[in-house]
């Protein structure tokens, strides 16, 4: 539904702190009706937090409100209404009431979308997102998080026959990549799996890789699936690959295995969260920020062809029995993160309370074309989830 303005809003963010300098950013005189700008800060409360630097035009002026403009700014896909509203024309748009200080002045020759009546229009008709679209990506990460400690597992016969595949796949797929391995130092810790592709993340934003996929070491894809790693996903729509796996196709809310991510979307909702030690629930912490930061109604896009060879071998009844066997293996303080996800998600992540994931490599080597392994050590939240990294706990 249509949100206008209310007037005499505040235009601070709940976690913002003081921004004397936003007052510099824009004088008042310099809006206008039509000019293009950056939102800086968007209107209080989490259902306007989406907007946070995204570009938009100044629609008009709040009357009897000293300097407050509103400013139109495209939503995307997953931001819009599904219901009878879908192609009213300002179902495309969200209209935001700001004060100059919180916007930022673009160049006039940077793109705009076409905030006129017609323009609106045309958006409602053919829901065209050219500029938020999937593209060929320039450069693609496959970011594995990898630990070789429990026999069992198998990881190191899995990487051995996972990077020549990965490495021929890419290279027929895409136009340039880079496989990057992040394993766990010996450091006495449980696999932190949403940590090590954070690593691998930082790591791959240094190669300049403008698309990650984060995947497991045990699925090999079949060609079919060539395209989900070389294109990059559109704006807002990461895209579950393994979804085309029979294991995880029953459930629209999991994240698991294979998935694609453009950078800048990950970024936007700080990465995986770095306090989960042992396995399972990071995944669905990202369903969490996903949904805070797209919108309530984001769902993921999958294949609907191609498959992937299970390393591993196990039947997911299998696979539980194992984890009840090594209750030590498993997060289980996974219900305690999530119930501080509002209140932690935006400083456990790329970015903490003390600025960016520190990425410490204490060894690297080279496995096959663009193929690298990264030794990191992990880094401790300085919380109570540091007396829950130990390998022997259980509780």
């Amino acid at each position: 539904r249509l949100r206008r303005p209310t007037l005499g809003i505040s235009t601070r963010h709940p976690a913002a702190g003081p921004r004397p300098d936003l007052m510099a950013a824009m004088a008042v005189d310099a809006v206008a009706v039509g000019a293009t700008v950056r939102v800086v800060e968007p209107p209080e409360g989490d259902s306007w937090a989406k907007f946070r630097d995204r570009i938009g035009v100044v629609e008009r002026a709040v009357p009897g409100e000293d300097a407050l403009w509103v400013v139109a700014v495209k939503r995307q896909a997953s931001e819009r209404a599904t219901t009878h509203v879908l192609r009213s024309p300002e179902n495309a748009f969200e209209f935001l009431p700001c004060a100059a200080a919180a916007l930022e002045l673009v160049s006039t020759a940077a793109p705009a979308p076409d905030y006129s009546p017609e323009g609106r229009r045309k958006e409602a008709l053919t829901g065209d997102d050219a500029d938020a679209a999937a593209a060929p990506a320039a450069r693609v990460a496959v970011i594995v998080p990898f630990r070789d400690l429990h026999a069992e597992q198998k990881r190191a016969d899995h990487l051995r026959k996972f990077v020549p595949h990965i490495v021929d796949f890419l290279g027929r797929h895409c136009a340039d990549y880079r496989v990057v391995i992040a394993e766990q130092s010996a450091d006495g810790r449980k696999f932190n799996r949403g940590q090590l592709l954070n690593a691998g993340a930082i790591l791959a934003a240094r190669e300049g890789c403008d698309c990650l996929v984060f995947h497991d070491v045990d699925l090999l894809p079949s060609d079919e699936l060539g395209p989900w790693y070389a294109t990059a996903p559109a704006r807002d729509a990461p895209v579950h690959v393994a979804r085309v796996w029979d294991r995880y196709s029953g459930n629209e809310d999991y994240f698991g295995g294979v998935a694609a991510w453009r950078a800048d979307d990950f970024s936007r909702i700080n990465g995986f969260p770095n306090n989960y030690w042992g396995w399972g629930g990071e995944d669905d912490e990202m369903m969490r920020r996903s949904q805070t930061v797209f919108g309530e109604g984001f769902s993921m896009a999958a294949p609907t062809a191609g498959a992937f060879e299970d390393l591993e071998g196990l039947g997911l009844m299998e696979k539980v029995q194992l984890l009840r066997e090594h209750k030590n293996w498993k997060c289980n303080h996974r219900w305690e993160l999530r119930d501080e996800h509002l209140e932690t998600w935006t400083t456990n992540g790329l970015r903490r309370q003390n600025g960016e994931l520190p990425v410490t490599v204490t060894a690297t080597e080279e496995l096959g074309d663009r193929a690298t392994k990264y030794t990191v050590d992990l880094a401790l939240a300085g919380d109570w989830t540091d007396a829950k990294c130990g390998l022997d706990v259980e509780d």
